[in-house]
């Protein structure tokens, strides 16, 4: 190549990248510091300026799930805990995605305009925020030194149940490395399904990635960090609805419906679910036609799958499983989930399955 064709060929190349970004912005990462480089044009002095920012993942989080009935309403414990060799305290856990958001009772209404009443208006609006934090303290609670709330995505359609480290200098610094926590807690009448916990470790400046450039490089580039900056480990939560009035072949159309997620988490594999899915094609109709002999033989068949790979797996260990069993992060890269093949049928997964079928069966005996 002459020299003026490889001169040419260079500005071709600059000019085509500084329509994406100027030729000194940067964000690497490092991996032996669990930390990213950024290097940028400050928007406001017009400096250039090299600024780390620490990410969330230096911990190592397993969280043990449990249910006890009260009643109608079932209570979700979670013991969580941050093993050794983590490096950060877990000081965020959110529990994502739950598919409904919850009415609220007796929520008061407001029927002021804040423009032409607003002594009044906003005085409705504090008993609404009232109302709705003492029922959101009904639901999810937290330990000493945390704070418990929900976080709700009505566009979505999603709830969350969010722990967070609470505000005064008494409070908890998080979960460290080598302790657990307990007493994270969600009661609600919805039966079990699998939901993903978010976490992330505590660092000294969480902000790090504020004030960069407005631009499609910093734009895209704190997306990925954002992507990459939480671990997400399994839990039981309430997904399941349960029909009012109570309808046997709509309930068990919900969990089958619930269930076809599973691979796409990692929970089953696409051949367990198709074996799964044979067997709630039988148990919904003979549900619906009150042929029990049929729906027993089905029930049987989808226990069956769970305990041929998990063999101590029972009743009593469906809704409490000891601390060995507890769940781990799932894989959090794109190389390394797709590194990882999914189980046949993870034990939460079974749990579920388990659980969720005795209710059927209890009350399909009953006649309730």
């Amino acid at each position: 190549m002459n020299i003026i064709k490889y001169t040419l060929l260079t500005l071709l190349t600059l000019s085509l990248g500084t329509g994406q970004a100027n030729a000194q912005d940067s964000a690497v990462y490092d991996a032996s510091l669990n930390s990213w480089k950024l290097y940028f044009q400050d928007p406001e002095s017009s400096q250039w300026v090299k600024r780390t920012y620490e990410a969330r993942t230096a911990i190592r989080p397993t969280i043990q799930s449990s249910i006890t009935k009260n009643g109608k309403q079932l209570t979700y414990k979670y013991i969580i805990r941050n093993q050794r060799g983590a490096k950060q305290n877990i000081s965020i856990i959110n529990i994502w995605g739950i598919p409904m958001v919850y009415d609220v009772p007796n929520l008061p209404l407001i029927t002021s305009s804040a423009q032409t009443e607003n002594d009044k208006w906003t005085q409705q609006y504090w008993d609404q925020l009232t109302a709705k934090r003492i029922f959101e303290q009904t639901i999810v609670k937290a330990p000493k030194g945390w704070s418990a709330g929900l976080r709700v995505d009505e566009e979505a359609g999603q709830t969350s149940f969010v722990w967070t480290l609470g505000l005064k200098d008494t409070d908890s610094y998080g979960i460290e490395p080598g302790h657990l926590q307990s007493g994270f807690t969600v009661s609600r009448v919805e039966l079990p399904g699998m939901a993903r916990t978010y976490l992330q470790g505590r660092i000294a400046e969480p902000w790090g990635l504020d004030g960069l450039p407005d631009t499609p490089f910093w734009k895209a580039k704190v997306d990925e960090i954002e992507e990459l900056d939480y671990l997400l480990v399994p839990v039981l939560a309430p997904i399941i609805p349960i029909p009012n009035p109570y309808n046997a072949g709509e309930l068990a159309r919900r969990l089958k419906a619930h269930v076809q997620t599973w691979p796409k988490y990692g929970h089953a594999s696409t051949d367990t679910l198709a074996r799964l899915n044979r067997q709630f094609d039988v148990l919904i109709p003979a549900l619906e036609m009150n042929n029990k002999p049929t729906a027993r033989a089905a029930v049987a068949a989808l226990r069956k799958e769970c305990t041929d790979l998990h063999r101590d797996l029972m009743d009593a260990k469906a809704g409490e499983d000891d601390d060995t069993q507890a769940s781990v992060a799932l894989p959090s890269t794109p190389a390394q989930r797709s590194a990882t093949p999914a189980p046949a049928l993870d034990r939460l997964a079974a749990r579920v399955l388990i659980f969720d079928l005795s209710y059927l069966m209890d009350r399909m005996d009953s006649g309730r």
